[in-house]
């Protein structure tokens, strides 16, 4: 389809997609991407795992820690989205997402991904002078 016809389709179509949006996650609630939500998800789930099994343990109700373990990620993920949804304007795509993934790298709990090498460049061979 050529810019002539496209124009008289009431369009305007240059041949090129958005290249910007090509290689960043879309967003999927409340403008979180799906790993911030799967991060947000997984530490909320842990610490309602572990609350209602302290909570099912001094009841003596199991049925309350599956309770808990249903709606404690849910919670956190609603009100952990609003929080990150004001606190990510102006910031580049997956900002807190690499700073979360070097944090963790940093402290030896995930594998390191990025150069985070301070000091001198080197082949690893020496040049006679």
């Amino acid at each position: 389809m050529s810019v002539a016809e496209s124009t008289s389709q009431g369009r305007l179509s240059l041949g090129a997609p958005l290249t910007d949006r090509v290689n960043s996650a879309p967003p999927i609630f409340n403008g979180m991407s799906e790993t911030e939500a799967a991060y947000l998800g997984g530490a909320g789930f842990l610490v309602s795992f572990l609350f209602g099994l302290f909570i099912a343990f001094m009841m003596g109700k199991v049925l309350i820690m599956a309770v808990i373990c249903i709606v404690g990620p849910l919670l956190v993920l609603w009100y952990g989205s609003l929080y990150l949804q004001k606190i990510k304007r102006g910031k580049p795509e997956g900002c807190y997402v690499q700073t979360a993934r070097i944090f963790l790298a940093n402290r030896g709990f995930a594998k390191k991904r990025y150069l985070a090498h301070d000091g001198h460049f080197e082949l690893g061979r020496r040049i006679k002078l």
